[in-house]
């Protein structure tokens, strides 16, 4: 039997097919929304222009002098190509000329964006017209308040600059904070490294505190510790329209939600839900999960398939083509044997039930940390060479899970 999986359409790749014995009980779980119809521009510009609680993106910039698009980064799927053209048409609209408008990347801790990065997200008509911007997390950022939280608030300070700031951005499961969305662009993605350390701390210490799960808890809006932080954070900043998307596996646009940043949010978290949750998998020989919205940020997918595997002892596969490999955390990586950000614990997490991680991915020892026990790792070239292992184990029967999205999937 063949499926077929979506593979990093951000650098050119085509879906790939895996081969599995006939003879196996195979249970595929694409993503809800996979079956939903995807938006086109004009769509997606009646819901831009119909914002919760906002003046509409015309309105606002009547009177504005400098406007901030912010966008997050290709370590997300958000498709965000036409969303921008659609806010550029708009500000044409009402008179607002390129001279006067700037993207920014909302990289938080993440690392700098080149031009192909910014061309594969924006367009490449976009690129060549107006300047885009990196964040930097260590200069160049206002200090704002003080937080709740006992830190400092730092934000970039070309986007403070501006007096029209519109963010683009999307809502999917998040392991600190439910889901992702709102001002979370904000915070962490253009705040200090400082204040990204605040809001991370405030996020690990409210999961330690009730004694839950990163994974289990993704999709679950009651467990707020950051998103509480972030939100008292974002309304320091003054006026900022926030639109958010939900996508498929296809990375295609499935609902737009704009205008006040909370009020946008919460009104898309029962959508949310019901676009990415999926049955809870138990049990399982063998846990296929495919990597492609955040091909650079796999590791959620190991973790949500990690919990489908049979206490017992089974294997995880995880797909991933990414040719530039996970993505840089200056918070949370690792930079040298024993060296990392100062949030980086240094520990590999153990999972007994899993006998071992196969990747089809590109080996990277630098990030095999984040992959799980060292000595479990296995690295494939070829889907056949997965293939082939499996089968030596488990021979004629095996009881599989193929997760089609395991990067912004959550359990029900």
């Amino acid at each position: 039997m063949k499926f077929t999986l979506n593979q990093n359409i951000w650098q050119g790749n085509e879906p790939v097919e895996i081969e599995l014995p006939d003879s196996w009980n195979v249970e595929f779980y694409g993503l809800p929304n996979d079956e939903f119809p995807s938006l086109n521009k004009e769509e997606i510009r009646q819901k831009i222009n119909a914002p919760y609680d906002s003046k509409t993106i015309y309105e606002l910039a009547q009177d504005a002098q400098e406007v901030c698009i912010v966008f997050d980064d290709l370590s997300r799927g958000t498709p965000t190509n036409d969303i921008a053209h659609i806010i550029l048409e708009e500000l044409g609209r009402a008179g607002v000329t390129d001279d006067h408008i700037r993207f920014i990347c909302a990289l938080g801790a993440h690392c700098a964006h080149n031009r192909r990065d910014f061309s594969a997200k924006l367009g490449e008509d976009i690129m060549r017209r107006i300047p885009i911007y990196n964040h930097n997390c260590y200069e160049n950022n206002d200090y704002i308040g003080a937080a709740s939280g006992g830190y400092e608030v730092y934000c970039n300070a070309e986007f403070m600059s501006c007096d029209l700031r519109i963010g683009i951005g999307a809502i999917t499961p998040h392991p600190f904070n439910g889901f992702s969305g709102g001002y979370k662009l904000l915070f962490p993605g253009m705040a200090s490294i400082d204040t990204i350390y605040g809001t991370h701390k405030a996020a690990i210490d409210d999961i330690h505190a009730r004694n839950i799960d990163f994974v289990t808890q993704m999709g679950d809006i009651a467990v707020d510790g950051m998103r509480n932080q972030v939100e008292e954070l974002g309304q320091m900043i003054g006026q900022f329209f926030k639109i958010d998307v939900l996508y498929n596996s296809r990375l295609e646009v499935t609902d737009v939600y704009a205008g006040d940043a909370i009020k946008e949010y919460y009104a898309a978290i029962p959508a949310a839900q019901k676009s990415y949750s999926i049955p809870r998998i138990t049990g399982k020989d063998i846990v296929i999960t495919n990597a492609n919205a955040k091909a650079t940020d796999a590791m959620n997918a190991v973790s949500v398939a990690s919990l489908a595997v049979k206490e017992s002892g089974g294997d995880l596969v995880l797909i991933d083509r990414t040719h530039t490999g996970q993505q840089i955390h200056y918070l949370l990586g690792e930079f040298g044997r024993n060296r990392g950000g100062r949030m980086y614990s240094g520990r590999i997490q153990v999972r007994p039930q899993i006998s071992r991680y196969i990747y089809w991915m590109e080996p990277e020892p630098s990030s095999a940390f984040q992959c799980g026990e060292l000595d479990k790792q296995v690295y494939v070239n070829t889907w056949q060479e997965a293939h082939d292992l499996l089968v030596e184990t488990y021979g004629k029967n095996a009881n599989v899970a193929i997760i089609a999205e395991g990067t912004i999937a959550c359990y029900e």
